[in-house]
């Protein structure tokens, strides 16, 4: 993974090395919102934490499309981690807001 220097990793349950530090993207929304993350990107910011309710999918696509095509970092160093509301724990809620 390609990280600015000096960022601590975690190594996770499932094996997948991970910044500590990643943005986060509540309220990051429209061209402002995409600026804001590409330019994080460009400090070497590699994750980008979002979450169902955020309702900014657009917004994050847009700026990993925009970190891959400037060349600001490959599109496997990029993890955009999100959550689920409480109320979509269950199993079959989980698939259907997937």
């Amino acid at each position: 993974m390609n990280l600015a220097p000096n960022t601590p990793t975690f190594t996770s349950h499932s094996g997948l090395t991970m910044p500590q530090i990643g943005l986060g993207t509540y309220k990051l929304n429209g061209r402002e919102g995409v600026a804001s993350m590409v330019q994080a990107a460009k400090v070497g910011y590699r994750e980008l934490d979002s979450a169902f309710n955020y309702e900014n999918e657009g917004a994050v696509g847009k700026a990993v499309r925009q970190i891959v095509d400037e060349g600001i970092a490959k599109r496997s160093d990029i993890i955009v981690a999100s959550k689920l509301p409480g109320r979509r724990h269950e199993h079959d809620q989980a698939l259907y807001t997937v």
